[in-house]
């Protein structure tokens, strides 16, 4: 992969998922009013909300199928995100416990066994119908097997009390299991495999047009049973945690659209410097928001500049990071761990 030109629009792809990223923790940190005058805001943050973490994972899904990792490689990879997962949980203990697995922890284990489930793509000769045949029978066991995912509570979903419940998480009970967020690694790997841009168009227009048709008929049932569409836990049509059917479905819809505009036109490419220190940046945002996660409380901010510090954050990010690529580029996480890996 290192000796390949790098792709501009992957590296704003990824600048823009972990902008989402500071953007919604921010906003879950200090709790602006999200309607009204921040209603556009709102919109962001539910938004960035749904589509961070599933552009970040089909992100990595595209990067495995440009290089054949070594065995050694795989487990340095995978080591250095299981790290990075155990810093940002002991940065932000308001957010997580000390051994919560979570997004870092997901990339991890994918990157362990893309041996296995990344032949499926390498060997097809039709990659597009391996996905839409793991897309169905991934969206068939969490409809089918609900309670398999655990309860769709914050609490027990960071909790990790012994080495099976950790587990547990890693694969089906956790903020972001294996199953059932490996179907975003296999879109990004079929996005790979399709070399033709006429043939990436057609898996684009499929899925975005079949999962906004889905996800208007979920809206819609769910004004009429006046039942709350969306929320990150608890009763609704679309949850995050667990991710339901309608949110995987709803996430595939907005990744796939996003990595059409992103390769079409060059509306993203200014997060590109930040797209290349994006785990670094991913892992760094949490300090200050541990340091500073009650001052709206403590100094009563007005919900206007809440929104503002929750804006100003998420911008400050933005340029530090695009600054630390420019300038100290082998001080990030991604130099350091490139540094060491082995040949």
């Amino acid at each position: 992969m290192d000796s390949k030109p790098r792709s501009i629009h992957i590296d704003a792809l990824r600048g823009l998922a972990v902008l989402l990223m500071v953007l919604v923790h921010a906003a879950a940190t200090w709790e602006p009013p999200l309607s009204g005058e921040t209603l556009v805001l709102g919109i962001l943050v539910s938004a960035g909300g749904g589509l961070a973490a599933p552009l970040f994972v089909a992100l990595l899904g595209w990067g495995l199928l440009q290089r054949q990792l070594s065995g050694k490689q795989r487990v340095w990879r995978a080591g250095w995100l299981f790290a990075c997962q155990l810093v940002v949980n002991l940065s932000a203990p308001h957010l997580f416990e000390p051994w919560t697995p979570g997004v870092l922890s997901l990339m991890g284990i994918l990157i362990l066994t893309e041996k296995w489930w990344g032949q499926w793509w390498r060997r097809s000769s039709t990659p597009q119908r391996t996905f839409g045949a793991v897309a169905v029978l991934v969206l068939l066991f969490i409809t089918l097997f609900e309670t398999w995912q655990g309860p769709s509570n914050w609490e027990s979903r960071v909790a990790s009390e012994s080495a099976t419940e950790w587990i547990g998480h890693l694969m089906l009970t956790g903020l972001y299991p294996f199953i059932p967020w490996a179907i975003f690694a296999a879109l990004g790997m079929t996005i790979a495999s399709l070399r033709g841009e006429d043939h990436r168009t057609v898996l684009y227009r499929t899925i975005s047009g079949a999962g906004f048709l889905v996800s208007l008929v979920v809206l819609v049932d769910a004004l009429r049973q006046q039942k709350t569409w969306a929320l990150p836990t608890g009763d609704a049509s679309l949850t995050f945690f667990p991710a339901n059917a309608p949110f995987i479905i709803a996430a595939l819809t907005g990744a796939a659209l996003l990595w059409w505009i992103a390769e079409r036109t060059e509306v993203f490419t200014f997060l590109s410097d930040l797209g290349r220190v994006s785990l670094t940046v991913y892992v760094l945002h949490f300090f200050p928001m541990t340091l500073f996660h009650s001052v709206d409380e403590v100094y009563s901010l007005s919900s206007t500049l809440t929104s503002l510090l929750v804006v100003g954050y998420t911008l400050g990010w933005m340029v530090f990071g695009s600054w630390l690529h420019r300038r100290i580029p082998h001080l990030t996480l991604e130099a350091l761990m490139k540094r060491r890996e082995p040949s």
